[in-house]
Formats: C-alpha cells, structure tokens, sequence
C-alpha cells in the first residue's frame, strides 16, 4: 500500500514532515526523532519535488541541518522541524517555500 506524505514548508525556517505509516511516537524512530539532540544525533534535511526525473529517481537539494520542534499523531507522526538556518533565498521559489506576510 502506497502512502502520500504530507511534507511541506511552512516558512522558510519551517517544515512540517510526516513519517512512514509504521512509525509511532514510542517507537525506536519516534524517540530518536524527539531526542535526536540528547542523544547526539544531528539531522540533515534534504528535499526533492518529485520522485522522478524522466526515467531516473530526481535530485535530492540539500536545506541544512533541522531541530526537532513538536509532533502530533501516531503512525504517521506529524513532525514540525525547524530549520537552523533559512533556506536560501535562491532555493525558495524551487522548493515552494511560503512567502512571509509583512
């Protein structure tokens, strides 16, 4: 069965990601996805728009390095990470990032 993540940026500081259907918040990924900084873990976002580029698996763009934030849900967790710097400005447009209000 095949799942369709719900992943988007929220700002350009912020992603909502979701987790594979499995996964639960009590599960070794969940804590390790909540601890990730208590237990040493850096966690390094790349982002791609699509799966496929022609006949081959797209691009990944790497965004940075992100920090856990909060999480709702339970298989799929829901996980709002921020991101420890911007994505550059260059990338947003590409990327579907939300322009801010003023």
């Amino acid at each position: 069965m095949s799942h369709d993540y719900e992943d988007r940026f929220l700002s350009a500081s912020e992603l909502a990601w979701q987790s594979q259907n499995r996964t639960s918040q009590d599960s070794s990924t969940g804590e390790l996805l909540s601890k990730h900084k208590q237990l040493g873990v850096r966690i390094h976002l790349f982002v791609r728009l699509e799966k496929m580029a022609g006949n081959k698996a797209a691009p990944f763009t790497y965004c940075g390095l992100v920090d856990f934030e909060r999480w709702e849900g339970n298989k799929p967790i829901t996980v709002w990470w921020q991101l420890v710097e911007p994505v550059p400005e260059r990338l947003r447009g590409e990327l579907r990032v939300p322009v801010a209000s003023s």
